[in-house]
């Protein structure tokens, strides 16, 4: 992965290491539960390595989100084809879910998403198809995801997004 991935895209601070390396330790964020208050430990350790081992940053993802946008508006990049990344996009079966993402539509726009939640963590993507915006929240809660659906809204507000379903609460 780090080779077909990761380093191509730069996505030099991810890794899918388990257990965390020590010198990574001290950049890792520490789960804490819904009422706010620090777990016993600072993480688990996660053996199914594709649905929950990545380690990452908002920038690291954002640099894979570009990946696919790019790739998505017919200029190939770095790992992934235009077919693949149209197929990433394209819905599959019954539901909102494509190839890796889930793929909704908002007023007349297309956005692709990306929710994540482990013990201790919760985080989303949210990232227009088509115009190369987007927006990465993550959290070291149980109960981020209040907090997460407010930053994606006010930054969608905020920078005039299309297609807002509802008015940003003030």
């Amino acid at each position: 992965m780090r080779e077909s991935v990761l380093d191509p895209l730069g996505m030099v601070t991810s890794t899918y290491e388990q257990p965390l390396p020590a010198a990574r330790e001290s950049k890792a964020a520490r789960a804490h539960s819904g009422q706010g208050k620090s777990m016993d430990t600072k993480w688990h350790v996660y053996p199914e390595q594709a649905a929950a081992g990545l380690w990452t940053t908002p920038g690291d993802l954002a640099r894979f989100v570009l990946e696919i946008q790019r790739a998505v508006r017919g200029s190939p990049g770095r790992v992934l084809s235009t077919a693949i990344a149209k197929e990433m996009i394209t819905p599959v079966g019954v539901g909102p879910f494509a190839v890796g993402l889930s793929i909704e539509k908002r007023g007349e726009g297309w956005y692709f998403t990306h929710s994540g939640g482990n013990w201790g963590f919760r985080c989303d993507l949210l990232a227009h198809v088509r115009k190369g915006y987007g927006v990465i929240v993550m959290t070291n809660s149980d109960s981020g995801g209040p907090v997460i659906n407010e930053i994606e809204s006010r930054v969608a507000a905020a920078y005039s997004w299309d297609s807002l379903d509802k008015p940003v609460p003030r």
